[in-house]
């Protein structure tokens, strides 16, 4: 799945729950789980030297910066138009961790030599990977962000 997607349902589950020491763990639990819904990414059907090459890792820093933006949009909003930094550093804290799999599956992507520390989380990140074809998996995640933000602004009182 692309971050942005996951950075959503991290922001939902923080202003959700409102607990940073259920939040962010579930939110990186989520990941996990948010990567069984079948979806594409622009790794799909990619070789690993695809993977470093051409449009992708344009891509994957404009999904990256993406997803920074509607995690801090929310982190700030929180902070300073409602005045709650609890619940504000459980939002910031929670978009990272929603978006922190892939993060440690960066090294194996790349650099030459898979470094081991990070091994054991792309092994799991592999295996969960639910990939579908174009338009389809992109369609699931554009759901998922819909469902994500409505349960946002519901949470915050802007719906």
């Amino acid at each position: 799945m692309l971050l942005t997607p996951h950075t959503f349902v991290g922001v939902a589950l923080a202003t959700s729950l409102q607990n940073p020491f259920i939040a962010v763990p579930l939110s990186f639990a989520m990941h996990l789980l948010g990567d069984k819904v079948p979806h594409w990414d622009f790794y799909s059907n990619s070789t690993k030297e695809e993977r470093v090459k051409g449009w992708r890792p344009l891509a994957v820093m404009a999904d990256l910066v993406t997803g920074v933006a509607v995690g801090l949009t929310f982190t700030y909003f929180v902070l300073w138009k409602q005045q709650n930094p609890d619940l504000a550093l459980t939002i910031f804290l929670s978009g990272i961790a929603s978006v922190l799999p892939d993060a440690l599956e960066g090294p194996y992507i790349y650099m030459k030599s898979e470094p081991k520390l990070f091994s054991y989380m792309t092994k799991i990140q592999r295996r969960l990977q639910f990939q579908a074809p174009l338009p389809w998996g992109l369609l699931t995640q554009l759901l998922v962000i819909v469902f994500s933000s409505l349960i946002i602004l519901k949470n915050l009182g802007l719906i």
